[in-house]
């Protein structure tokens, strides 16, 4: 065998690890793809739960009778679920925001009610809505690290034309 017949075969077996290589690549980032749609589903999910809790106290402080500022009390429900498949990142981060600052507020006003504080109803809400929350945390640390490693690979030079092709953008963390 002449020395340029082993040169095309060490040629043609590096160009076949490659290809290998970019099916893996695009089939990996094809699963990267679906988690974060996936965690991202999660994480709308957890939202409008949240919301729903937060309404739900707002009820029993109207039932009460107990003085909380308007703009904690939830009653009218917009359709969050729909809603949220429209918006960005930092969309997102406003509504965290919003529900963060209403439960806070509604929380506060609760423990400082000594008959809302051994309300059973209020309760069983607080603890559900931590439970939520812990939840919410969880799946927004998955959503970030799946985010993370995508941008990795979308970046990775042996790889980059596959992203291009694939169309595959640069995805922003949520906070």
């Amino acid at each position: 065998m002449d020395w340029w017949e082993v040169l095309i075969i060490i040629v043609f077996i590096f160009v076949g690890f490659y290809v290998a290589g970019v099916c893996v690549y695009a089939f990996k980032m094809g699963e990267y793809d679906k988690r974060i749609a996936k965690n991202l589903e999660a994480i709308d999910v957890l939202i409008v739960q949240k919301y729903d809790l937060l309404r739900r106290i707002s009820k029993i402080f109207v039932a009460l009778e107990i003085k909380v500022p308007k703009e904690f009390i939830l009653d009218v429900r917009p359709k969050f679920e729909e809603t949220l498949k429209d918006i960005n990142i930092q969309e997102r981060a406003v509504v965290k925001a919003f529900l963060m600052r209403t439960a806070q507020a509604l929380f506060y006003y609760g423990e400082t009610n000594p008959e809302l504080a051994k309300n059973a109803d209020y309760l069983a809400i607080k603890e559900n809505y931590s439970e939520i929350d812990h939840q919410y945390r969880i799946t927004v640390n998955l959503y970030n690290a799946d985010v993370i490693g995508y941008n990795y690979w979308t970046r990775l030079f042996w790889f980059r034309w596959v992203a291009i092709v694939r169309k595959m953008k640069q995805k922003d963390i949520i906070s």
